[in-house]
């Protein structure tokens, strides 16, 4: 294995650890899952391209500009833990007393779950400390064209995967019957630890 073949496995490897340990995406993802396999699919394909954008910034040498604009970092850390916020009051809110919960209410738009599962990833806190500084750490700035354009497609081909295996293991018929019941607690607390990432963003960054 040449030198730029092993930096792309460190990166492909590091990047499947920090995507499988809990985070605002897999909550997300887990959450739509429980309602519809439809609906998490699309949005774990919205998170893709969100994913290619952050690994082509980050290869790019976006994680010395947050660094060199301490404002840019406060700003995609308040919009990151505002929308956070927002997701997890919406999880929340589909279950509060009065609600009337219809069919256009319980399954968005294509494009509005493209658009949630997007910029859910892009405003990631933990996606964007990721892939502004593991580049950096492993020396990948220094991977020609084919392994970088690997890199940028790979790492989130890798986060699809997983999210796609969340999607098909929760919407199972057998953890869905398994759950009969809990689904209002479930998207209760899921909406609690959304707000609890964002919160945590918001106060302490």
């Amino acid at each position: 294995m040449n030198e730029q073949w092993h930096v792309v496995a460190i990166l492909l490897a590091g990047h499947f650890i920090t995507v499988a340990t809990p985070g605002p995406n897999s909550t997300f993802i887990l959450q739509m899952a429980l309602h519809s396999r439809r609906a998490a699919l699309i949005a774990a394909l919205g998170i893709f391209p969100a994913g290619v954008l952050w690994a082509s910034a980050g290869l790019a040498g976006m994680g010395q500009l947050i660094a060199a604009a301490p404002m840019l970092e406060t700003f995609l850390r308040i919009g990151g833990g505002a929308y956070l916020c927002y997701i997890g009051w919406r999880m929340i809110a589909r279950h509060r007393k009065g609600t009337v919960i219809t069919a256009a209410t319980e399954t968005p738009s294509v494009r509005s779950l493209l658009g949630m599962g997007f910029t859910t990833n892009f405003l990631n806190p933990k996606a964007i400390a990721w892939y502004t500084s593991v580049f950096a750490a492993t020396g990948a700035f220094d991977l020609t064209a084919p392994y970088r354009i690997g890199v940028i497609l790979g790492m989130p081909g890798i986060g699809f995967l997983w999210y796609l295996f969340i999607t098909l293991v929760v919407s199972s018929k057998a953890v869905r019957a398994a759950l009969t019941g809990s689904t209002r607690w479930i998207d209760m607390v899921s909406g609690m630890i959304m707000i609890a990432f964002g919160g945590k963003l918001l106060a302490f960054g």
